[in-house]
């Protein structure tokens, strides 16, 4: 039995969860139709691709989505804040930007961040690229895989993008073909962004499947310049400086320089 695109067992989960129902407050002060939308959110409802607009720190913004999957994670981004920080933060590398939603996000926030991305799926940079062309001045889209080595990779493409991988995790998810794609290390990345940039503010690791490979060959002569990750996966704390204090926010696991 499903209510709306979980099982039964998954929505009781989550409506016995603290951050669950934090999220649904915070529904009015980023959608334009608040009730409607916790309605579409739990019962997965609506028709896509279709474009929603939202409040942000910074005014009002709009996104398309293309899936009940984006949805939700529109709203586990803006509305539970699974990646909330402090407005005054600039330079952000965000590894696995689907779509363009936690990216966006972070454009949101102020006036003056700006966002790495990496997203290796073609179909999913095109979106990406669209959702984010008004604040082009502000990213650098690449559309590459990130791991811990150079190369190249076979992504398997689930049928919703939101969780393709260049490794299969588990049969729950519906892959629907492969692509080839390339693979960049994650210290290129960063030595990269600290040719132009003194500190990253906010490191995001969220690419299915490979955050334990990428999280474990960071450089340690790089930490010293990160001041706050968000990885999307378990058993990561081991790699990280003990410098960083940490909390779980939502499915993402933060580690934060006091």
């Amino acid at each position: 039995m499903k209510i709306g695109r979980r099982n039964i067992r998954t929505f009781l989960e989550r409506s016995f969860s603290m951050q669950n129902w934090k999220a649904i407050f915070t529904f009015n002060k980023v959608h334009t139709e608040p009730i409607k939308s916790i309605y579409k959110e739990i019962f997965s409802t609506g028709k896509y691709p279709k474009i929603i607009k939202f409040k942000s720190p910074t005014g009002m913004h709009d996104v398309e989505l293309y899936s009940a999957n984006d949805f939700s994670t529109f709203n586990l981004i803006f509305c539970r804040q699974d990646y909330v920080t402090t407005n005054n933060f600039k330079t952000v590398l965000d590894v696995g930007s689907n779509i363009g939603l936690s990216t966006l996000y972070w454009l949101s926030r102020n006036t003056q961040s700006i966002v790495y991305c990496y997203e290796p799926s073609a179909e999913n940079f095109k979106r990406l690229k669209s959702n984010l062309q008004k604040f082009k001045p502000r990213i650098y889209v690449h559309n590459l895989a990130v791991s811990n080595y150079n190369g190249f990779a076979h992504l398997n493409l689930e049928k919703s993008g939101v969780y393709s991988s260049i490794k299969i995790k588990d049969n729950s998810f519906d892959y629907v073909g492969k692509e080839k794609c390339e693979v960049v290390d994650i210290n290129t990345c960063i030595e990269k962004i600290l040719r132009k940039n003194s500190m990253i503010d906010i490191v995001k690791i969220d690419n299915e499947g490979e955050e334990i490979n990428t999280i474990s060959s960071i450089d340690s002569s790089f930490w010293k310049f990160i001041k706050c990750i968000n990885v999307d996966g378990d058993d990561v704390r081991k790699f990280i400086p003990s410098v960083f204090k940490s909390n779980n926010l939502g499915s993402a696991q933060r580690f934060y320089k006091t």
